[in-house]
């Protein structure tokens, strides 16, 4: 594992068992109740990856419609806390992968997952690559992540301040996440954008569903 990439697993690692609350009070219950509300509505997700699941906030919100779901992330205090979460999910597993480079086999899933994590990696192209690489052909790739786009300039003071009172100063990787970043990506990895929408409250995010071309 590269340096960095333990840097980051030890960096987020220290908030699992708080991550979720912290986050709520950071931005606000709203915008991600009605993300998760939007993946519960994404049917037939057949044998699907979550890349970056965090503490599997969202992960249970595509269990319901997936026949199975390998969670997946860099950090095993996170999995930890997010096999407590999901323990009732018995279609759900877990284990520890690099989203820029996973152990699976190509054209193993059909639906993939990247919530909150674009940013964090230390190449998104080479991510959402690695993506189109494990999805099978026609496959589906949702994507959510948090932006300042469409905030203005007091909004996004506010939010900074809000985000290093809770996670003081993560290593800045590739924010922040914009429109044109995320079609350009997307386009040169190989996928079909088939919805990008803009969800607003205290922070902004995307909401994105594409497919491998």
């Amino acid at each position: 594992m590269l340096r960095n990439e333990r840097k980051d697993t030890n960096y987020w690692g220290q908030f699992a068992t708080t991550y979720d609350d912290k986050l709520e009070r950071m931005m606000g219950k709203g915008v991600r109740q009605n993300l998760f509300r939007m993946l519960e509505r994404e049917s037939g997700l057949g044998d699907a990856v979550e890349f970056g699941c965090g503490t599997g906030y969202f992960t249970r919100a595509i269990a319901e419609n997936a026949t199975h779901v390998t969670a997946t992330d860099l950090s095993p205090d996170m999995l930890e806390v997010a096999k407590a979460k999901l323990k009732g999910h018995g279609n759900v597993s877990f284990q520890v992968e690099d989203s820029e480079a996973t152990s699976f086999p190509s054209e193993t899933f059909d639906t993939a997952l990247m919530a909150n994590m674009l940013h964090t990696v230390d190449d998104p192209l080479k991510a959402l690559r690695e993506c189109n690489r494990v999805l099978k052909k026609g496959g589906t790739l949702l994507i959510i992540n948090y932006t300042d786009q469409g905030m203005g300039r007091v909004e996004r003071i506010l939010m900074e301040f809000r985000f290093a009172i809770n996670f003081r100063f993560p290593p800045k990787k590739n924010w922040p996440v914009t429109e044109e970043k995320l079609r350009s990506a997307l386009e040169k990895s190989g996928f079909t954008i088939e919805r990008m929408d803009l969800i607003k409250g205290k922070i902004n995010a995307f909401y994105v569903r594409a497919k491998k071309c």
